[in-house]
């Protein structure tokens, strides 16, 4: 009796850990597509998405032990897994209207991301957790070779969150986006709710099931009709992160603005008179580039929409900039919404090289000498790590001419909490540059204020005008490829 019932299910059960266990992956992965423009991308984002499905998996291992000693267990997982369903189909809907009030409720990134992870993602990942207990006695129970029964659940569960992995970060994040997948997801969960319940249909209650999956397939349908809703708002999955592009007034103009991992990057005007023009003023900070010398060939670190790059080929016609962008995606969403086609075909391509790569390595990688090379990439508002460190200030040194400048844009104040990556750094280059300075984006500023402020490095006497040279001390440590706590450095700075 018990062979028979165990091949009755083993198909249903292992295509149930199976898929169960690939979408957990996925839905682990594109949590951070969701939580991304709110809260950034940093590690504390990620920590707590990750530990928060590990607190749920935990919590459903222990209530599904407890439910697999129960008469009707597949039919009661069934049930959690319709309602699973329900939470993933409205995420989609809901999901950026929660971390929106999460975030006005100021409580910090770290505190942020945990609560926006517990209301969007708690309930559905303790549902899948449930189900592999239940599924692992039920099995046990109908076989004497447990051990080996024990080692086929264990590598299908492995084998389904692999796959989940792998198509969740190669191909799905950047082929469907963030709110279709979770749509996606909610089908899925009901699909493999439907498996169940089939097998169990006899024992079920045939009201209670009509209202359960009606009620679920009513919101996987209306999930997909509120995606395909018109929106002004375009929002695009990349491989590097979620980049959304809206339009808004600014300055009583209007304005396209990029905006990635919580941070406006970047923005142009709409008015084709002004598209070449600078939105964000700090940007002209670079221009204070020309008084090292003849500066003629430029690197730029960070495209993003290519607000400066646009301006410089525009605006200084005997100079050369190469912009290193990571990501591809963005080179082509600035093409197709921020004018850079429109450049290209006003100016040519020959004083401007693009290349999609990450900035440091390109640096190591080239043979090119630069009279400037500026910095302007970030994960959000963060610096990026990997550019912040004695190493790669060697490197970018390497590259420049005798009489080079670096320049990096960085958020922060010259005071306080507030100062303290941009006192690392600071530090940080003093230990490969001759001269480091910090210069005022904007007249007057109080050294306590927040805001953008241009650090520049050279090993040539010229000195700026407006100059503030950083005293540091031993509290402010020297950034390496080894010791690089960018997140911790900016927490405060950033996000608290």
């Amino acid at each position: 009796m018990k062979k028979n019932k165990l091949s009755n299910v083993i198909n249903v059960d292992y295509t149930v850990l199976f898929v169960l266990n690939a979408a957990g992956m996925i839905m682990e992965l594109v949590a951070s597509r969701l939580l991304s423009p709110y809260f950034g991308n940093s590690n504390f984002v990620w920590t707590a998405i990750i530990g928060i499905i590990l607190l749920a998996g935990s919590l459903g291992n222990i209530l599904g032990g407890k439910i697999s000693v129960k008469k009707r267990d597949r039919l009661v997982i069934a049930y959690l897994l319709a309602i699973a369903s329900m939470c993933l189909s409205v995420i989609p809907m809901i999901g950026n209207g929660v971390l929106e009030s999460i975030k006005a409720l100021n409580f910090g990134t770290q505190t942020s991301a945990v609560i926006g992870s517990v209301v969007l993602f708690l309930l559905p990942s303790t549902i899948f957790g449930i189900v592999t207990p239940v599924i692992m006695k039920d099995r046990l129970d109908a076989t004497k070779e447990r051990g080996v029964e024990s080692g086929k659940i264990t590598a299908i569960i492995a084998i389904g969150s692999l796959v989940g992995t792998f198509a969740g970060g190669f191909w799905l994040i950047p082929a469907l986006g963030t709110n279709l997948i979770f749509a996606l997801l909610g089908v899925v969960s009901l699909v493999v709710a439907s498996m169940l319940w089939w097998k169990t249909r006899r024992e079920a209650p045939k009201l209670l099931s009509i209202v359960m999956f009606i009620v679920a397939l009513v919101l996987s349908i209306t999930s997909f009709v509120y995606i395909n809703k018109p929106d002004e708002t375009i929002s695009i999955d990349t491989e590097y992160g979620r980049i959304i592009v809206e339009n808004d007034n600014y300055n009583g103009q209007l304005v396209r603005f990029y905006k990635q991992s919580g941070a406006y990057s970047s923005a142009t005007f709409l008015d084709q008179n002004k598209k070449y023009e600078l939105v964000f003023d700090y940007l002209k900070k670079y221009d204070q580039m020309f008084k090292y010398l003849n500066i003629k060939n430029v690197a730029m670190i960070g495209g993003a929409a290519y607000q400066y790059p646009k301006y410089f080929i525009s605006h200084f016609e005997d100079k050369n900039l190469d912009v290193i962008e990571i990501d591809p995606a963005s080179t082509e969403i600035a093409k197709k919404y921020f004018f850079l086609d429109d450049l290209i075909n006003d100016y040519g391509d020959d004083r401007l090289g693009l290349y999609n790569a990450d900035g440091r390595v390109f640096l190591d990688e080239t043979d090119k000498k630069y009279d400037a090379i500026l910095n302007d990439a970030f994960a959000g508002e963060v610096p990026v790590g990997t550019l912040a460190t004695k190493e790669a200030a060697k490197i970018i040194k390497s590259r420049l001419t005798d009489d080079g400048v670096y320049m990096s844009n960085v958020l922060t104040s010259l005071e306080g909490e507030k100062s303290r990556f941009l006192r690392s750094e600071v530090k940080t280059l003093a230990e490969v540059f001759d001269n480091v300075y910090v210069v005022p984006i904007h007249k007057n500023v109080p050294k306590t204020l927040f805001t953008n402020w241009m650090l520049i490095a050279t090993d040539n006497d010229y000195a700026p005008a407006d100059k503030i040279t950083l005293e540091t001390t031993d509290k402010d440590i020297v950034l390496t490829d080894d010791y690089c706590p960018v997140d911790s450095l900016v927490k405060t700075s950033y996000h608290d």
